[in-house]
């Protein structure tokens, strides 16, 4: 016969080890569900992404006719006009993760945020960043242009949030 090992005092070890482990599962699974809450709450300012004083709000977010097509399209950033070679800034921190060409877009960028968030900047004259590099809130991404499908100088802001577009203007409220 064989002698139980361990006995009552390794049954009373293993049920606290249990009872610790239980804990810290919940304690982990509050954490997880309380970091959505604390992103909504973030409150960080964005900087502007234009360098210069002179702009207007060409064209906005949302259902309009296309300029090229003269049919309903949606449009999913935020056109600000202002003088060709304007320098245009990254609204906040981030890792560019594009810079390229599109006959669309013409000279076109998108930047990830830390929180998830994505900006696209698009009809630029010059890019000065590349994909891979990091970039720090204000820093200068490239200059306005009408490269692509535009109808005259501008820079077109997106955001993009969870894989969807939104409308950039929230952004600039709280810019300075």
């Amino acid at each position: 016969m064989r002698a139980k090992r361990g006995g009552q005092a390794a049954k009373i070890r293993r049920r606290r080890w249990g009872v610790v482990a239980l804990v810290l599962a919940g304690l982990a699974l509050c954490l997880l569900a309380a970091l959505p809450v604390q992103a909504a709450r973030n409150t960080k300012k964005y900087c502007f992404p234009l360098d210069t004083a002179v702009w207007r709000i060409s064209d906005v977010y949302g259902k309009r006719i296309d300029p090229f097509t003269g049919k309903a399209a949606f449009h999913q950033g935020l056109d600000l006009a202002c003088a060709a070679g304007t320098a245009v800034r990254a609204v906040q921190d981030g890792v560019v993760t594009a810079a390229a060409y599109s006959p669309s877009y013409g000279n076109h960028l998108r930047i990830l945020h830390p929180d998830g968030c994505e900006t696209r900047y698009a009809h630029l004259q010059y890019l000065y960043v590349r994909p891979g590099e990091v970039v720090q809130a204000g820093q200068t991404l490239g200059t306005v242009g009408q490269t692509g499908r535009a109808t005259g100088a501008h820079l077109h802001l997106e955001l993009w949030q969870q894989g969807a577009a939104c409308d950039p203007a929230a952004l600039l409220e709280n810019a300075p």
